[in-house]
């Protein structure tokens, strides 16, 4: 089991995994949002990439779809291996702030609650080799007129890259201070866009990191570069 309950910080992973994780020279970070019931594409998703990242970030719309691949990791060995060992998720408008989940830990242990609540902040900070992630969907942040105030939250918080969702629109850009990141929506994306979803490979001693946007094919993901309409 890859994936473990979830931590006191809301983080989903162990204490050492995410530890582990804030230490790593070099990190590889699967990155989705907006999924809006299609659970089958975020399943198709972490099968195809989960396996090689450290981390998945999910940034909201799309809690019970999560819920839903965490749990058939139970049943489904091969899956537990594409769950990566560190999960964060933030509330989307569309998502409630607590998510029933099979507990993961019932196959060991027949004594544990069946049923497990997943807590799920409107907010996250994760630490990647050294540097500070602020995650959120966005919704809380009028993206629609700009992306300042979001970035104000991030500079707040004490972070250097801020990855959120909301918008349904791939990004990668700066704001105040702040690198900001969207990966696009993997089910509804708007502007003209591909359904996509985005690697991050993160290392400790550079304070940008690299990315890559994937589009879904009916067979198989493939990179693109997003073109990226006006907002505002």
């Amino acid at each position: 089991m890859r994936a473990a309950i979830q931590h006191p910080s809301l983080l989903i992973g162990t204490e050492e995994a995410i530890e582990k994780l804030a230490q790593k020279d070099n990190a590889t970070v699967l990155v989705a949002a907006d999924s809006h019931g299609a659970i089958n594409t975020l399943e198709r998703i972490l099968r195809e990439k989960g396996r090689q990242c450290d981390a998945f970030i999910f940034c909201g719309d799309g809690m019970s779809d999560l819920c839903r691949c965490l749990e058939k990791q139970i049943v489904d060995k091969h899956f537990c291996a594409c769950i990566p060992p560190v999960v964060a998720v933030v509330e989307g408008n569309n998502d409630s702030d607590l998510h029933p989940m099979i507990n993961p830990e019932i196959e060991k242990n027949p004594e544990v609650p069946y049923y497990v609540e997943i807590k799920v902040p409107l907010s996250q900070k994760l630490v990647i080799c050294g540097h500070v992630f602020f995650i959120t969907h966005g919704h809380r942040y009028s993206l629609y007129n700009g992306t300042e105030g979001m970035a104000n939250a991030a500079i707040e918080a004490g972070a250097e890259i801020v990855v959120y969702g909301h918008t349904h629109i791939a990004l990668a850009g700066r704001s105040q201070t702040i690198q900001i990141f969207n990966p696009g929506s993997c089910a509804r994306p708007r502007g003209g866009q591909p359904p996509s979803f985005a690697v991050l490979k993160v290392k400790k001693d550079s304070p940008k990191f690299d990315y890559t946007f994937f589009r879904l094919l009916p067979r198989k993901s493939e990179p693109f570069i997003p073109l990226v309409p006006p907002l505002w």
